[in-house]
C-alpha cells in the first residue's frame, strides 16, 4: 500500500487556510496582480512586512522569494486594513495571529481582540522617520506624504526626516479627508496648532534658557502637560461651538 502524504493540521496552516499555499508567484507577479488596487505598492513594502513577520514567503535554494495565492490574499488583507481602516501594523499582526490560530474564523475586525495601547509598539519619542518608513507604518503612499509636506502639514528636518508625530498626523489627515475636509481646511487646524505651540514654548522660555539636563527634562514634561491642557480646552470649545451652530 502506498504511503499517503502527510497533511499538516489546519491549525498549523497560516490564514487563509482555504486558499492554495503552493508558492508559484514571483514578487513581481504579486505586485502586478495587486497593481489595480494598490498602484503604489513596491517590493520593499513586501520585504518590510516579511521583516515584521506578517508574511512568510517560501525561499528557493537560490534564496528567491516565492508567494502563494494565500500569501497574496494575506497581503491584500494587510493593505486594506492599513488603507481603509488605518489599522497599525501591531494590530494587524494580532488580527492575523487570531486568524492563523483559529481564534476567529473570518477576517472580521469586529470579532477580533484589539491590542491595548500599552501593547502597541510605536516609534520611540525623538526618533526621526524617513518618508519610506512613515509610508510603511501608516499605509500611505510616498506621493501622499509628499503632498502633506507640500501643504506644510508635515515638517521634515534638514535631512528630510520626520518626527514620530507624523504617524498620527497622517492617520488623522486621512480620516478627515474621508469626512470631506480638504487639505486647505486641515491646514487651518495646523496653523492654529502651530500658533498654540509658539505660545506654549514662550511660557517656558525662562526654563528653556537653562542648559542643564534637569531643566531640559523639566521643559519637556511641562510642555507635555501644557499640550494636554490645550488639547482638552480646544476639544471642549470645539464641541461647544458645534452645539451652538446646531441650535
Amino acid at each position: 500500500m502506498n504511503a499517503q502524504p502527510q497533511v499538516a493540521p489546519e491549525s498549523l496552516v497560516s490564514w487563509p487556510q482555504e486558499v492554495s499555499h503552493e508558492p508559484t508567484f514571483k514578487i513581481g507577479e504579486v505586485l502586478d496582480s495587486l497593481a489595480s488596487e494598490f498602484p503604489y505598492l513596491a517590493a520593499s513594502k513586501l520585504r518590510y512586512f516579511e521583516s515584521q513577520e506578517l508574511l512568510a514567503p517560501h525561499r528557493t535554494p537560490s534564496n528567491q522569494r516565492m508567494y502563494s495565492a494565500a500569501d497574496v490574499e494575506r497581503l491584500r488583507f494587510i493593505l486594506i486594513e492599513q488603507r481603509d481602516r488605518y489599522t497599525s501594523l501591531p494590530q494587524i499582526k494580532e488580527m492575523l495571529k487570531q486568524l492563523d490560530t483559529g481564534l476567529v474564523q473570518q477576517a472580521h475586525p469586529g470579532r477580533m481582540r484589539v491590542l491595548a495601547d500599552n501593547e502597541v509598539v510605536k516609534p520611540q519619542p525623538g526618533t526621526r522617520l524617513h518618508k519610506d518608513e512613515l509610508a510603511q507604518l501608516t499605509g500611505a503612499s510616498i506621493a501622499e506624504i509628499e503632498a502633506l509636506i507640500d501643504a506644510a502639514l508635515l515638517t521634515p528636518d534638514s535631512r528630510g526626516r520626520l518626527t514620530t508625530h507624523a504617524v498620527d498626523i497622517v492617520r488623522y489627515v486621512r480620516m478627515l479627508g474621508e469626512k470631506g475636509l480638504d487639505l486647505r481646511k486641515i491646514r487651518m487646524i495646523r496653523n492654529s496648532a502651530r500658533q498654540h505651540a509658539v505660545n506654549a514654548v514662550a511660557t517656558l522660555e525662562s526654563d528653556r534658557s537653562k542648559s542643564t539636563p534637569v531643566f531640559r527634562e523639566r521643559v519637556v514634561a511641562e510642555a507635555g502637560e501644557l499640550a494636554t491642557l490645550m488639547s482638552n480646552a480646544y476639544r471642549a470649545l470645539l464641541l461647544e461651538g458645534i452645539d451652538v451652530e446646531l441650535r
